[in-house]
C-alpha cells in the first residue's frame, strides 16, 4: 500500500532529520562536553545565550547578509532575461558565472581570502590602475569584512546557479505574451516588470526562501576558509558561533541552546515564506 512505499522516507526522515532535532533540544538543557555524563541545568544555557554580546552579534551580523537577498535575487533575474533575449556568446557567459557552484564555498573561500587579502591580487591590480587609494584592508577591516562577505557569498556565489534557475523558470512562459507586448509597443523593462516577472513569481518566491537557508544554516564552509568569523566577530554568525561554541569551545549542551534558536528561525522564516507562497498560487 501507499504508507509501505513511503516507509523507506519516513524511516530516513525520522534517524536524519527527526532524531538530530530532538536530540538537539534536548542537549541544550544539559552541561555537556562532549564526552562524559551530561549535567541536567534547567534552562541555564538558554538564559546565558542571552546574555552573552557574542550571541547577539552573531545575530546582527546574520541579519545584515540577510539584507543582501534582494540584491541577489534580483542581479541573477536581469542577467537571466538578457541572456533569454540573446547575448552573442551567451552560453560561454553562461558557464563562466556557473563556474562557483562547481568549485565548492570551501575552495572559493581560501581564493578569496588570499585574493582580498591587504597585498593581495585585489590590491595589486587596482594600485597598478593608479587606484591605490581605494586599495583597503578589506579582510582586517570589520565592515569591510562583512559586506566583502554578503557580495562575495550572498550575490556573487550563487549567481551562476541563480541564473540557470530563473533561465529554466522563464523558458516556461508562454511566448504569445512577449509577442502580445512588442504589438502593443511596450520597451525592454516594461515587458520585464509586467510579463516575465508575474510570470515567474512562484520561482523568485522560492528563490527567496532557498537564498535565507543558504545564509542561516549553510554559510560556515564559505566563512571557515575565507575569514574564520573575523576580524575579532565581525563576519561570526548565528551558524558559525555554533560551530565555534561546540567544537572550539567544547560546550555541546550551550550550543545545542543556540542550535534550537537557529532552528526556531529556520523554521517561522519558512512557514511564513511558505503560507505566502500558497496563498499567491491560489490568487
Amino acid at each position: 500500500d501507499s504508507y509501505t512505499l513511503i516507509a523507506p522516507l519516513l524511516i530516513l526522515l525520522a534517524v536524519f532529520i527527526l532524531y538530530p532535532v530532538l536530540a538537539n533540544i534536548y542537549l541544550s538543557f544539559f552541561k555537556w562536553k562532549g564526552m562524559g555524563t551530561p549535567v541536567f541545568t534547567g534552562i541555564k544555557n538558554y538564559r546565558t545565550m542571552f546574555t552573552d554580546e557574542t550571541f547577539w552579534v552573531s545575530i546582527k551580523n546574520t541579519v545584515l547578509l540577510l539584507i543582501y537577498i534582494p540584491v541577489g535575487t534580483i542581479i541573477p533575474i536581469l542577467i537571466s532575461a538578457i541572456l533569454r533575449d540573446g547575448l552573442k556568446g551567451w552560453s560561454i557567459f553562461r558557464a563562466v558565472i556557473y563556474l562557483p557552484n562547481i568549485l565548492g564555498y570551501v575552495i572559493l573561500g581560501m581564493i578569496f581570502s588570499i585574493f582580498l587579502r591587504k597585498v593581495g591580487p585585489f590590491n595589486s591590480v587596482l594600485t597598478a590602475l593608479g587606484l591605490g587609494s581605494i586599495a583597503l584592508d578589506w579582510l582586517s577591516t570589520p565592515s569591510l569584512a562583512l559586506h566583502s562577505l554578503g557580495i562575495i557569498y550572498g550575490v556573487w556565489l550563487r549567481l551562476g546557479f541563480g541564473c540557470i534557475f530563473f533561465l529554466a523558470a522563464m523558458s516556461s512562459v508562454d511566448e504569445s505574451l512577449y509577442d502580445a507586448a512588442k504589438i502593443d509597443g511596450a520597451l525592454w523593462w516594461r515587458t520585464f516588470i509586467h510579463v516575465t516577472i508575474p510570470s515567474i513569481r512562484f520561482s523568485i518566491e522560492f528563490w527567496v526562501v532557498l537564498s535565507f537557508i543558504e545564509i542561516l544554516a549553510r554559510a560556515f564552509p564559505f566563512i571557515y576558509t575565507f575569514t574564520r568569523g573575523g576580524p575579532g566577530f565581525a563576519t561570526f554568525t548565528l551558524e558559525y558561533g555554533i560551530y565555534n561554541t561546540a567544537f572550539v569551545g567544547f560546550k555541546i549542551g550551550y550550543a545545542s541552546a543556540w542550535a534550537s534558536v537557529l532552528f526556531v528561525l529556520c523554521g517561522v522564516i519558512a512557514f511564513f515564506q511558505v503560507k505566502l507562497m500558497r496563498k499567491n498560487a491560489n490568487v
